[in-house]
């Protein structure tokens, strides 16, 4: 009898998907839109870059380095979306 292994989802990195999750949370904490948008064009960029010689992370590894990248623009944005997956 063969056991079936469960393999973890693999989902595609979106860079206009984090863009717009960035945009999102910034307006949850009244960022103005413009700073939003320059904020979530340099994360995504240097997550772009930084995923090149990446051929495969975790989603806690993802999630990390976006709220590392983010923090050096805006810390209270950077807390929110570190916390956003210990929510229940």
């Amino acid at each position: 009898k063969m056991r079936r292994v469960k393999r973890p989802k693999q989902i595609e990195f979106s860079e206009e998907q984090l863009r717009e999750d960035l945009r999102r949370e910034a307006r949850v904490l009244n960022i103005h839109q413009g700073a939003a948008d320059l904020i979530a064009g340099e994360v995504a960029t240097k997550l772009e870059k930084w995923l090149e010689d990446k051929p495969t992370i975790t989603q806690s590894d993802l999630d990390r380095r976006i709220v590392m990248e983010v923090k050096k623009y805006n810390k209270d944005l950077a807390f929110i979306l570190g916390e956003r997956n210990k929510l229940i």
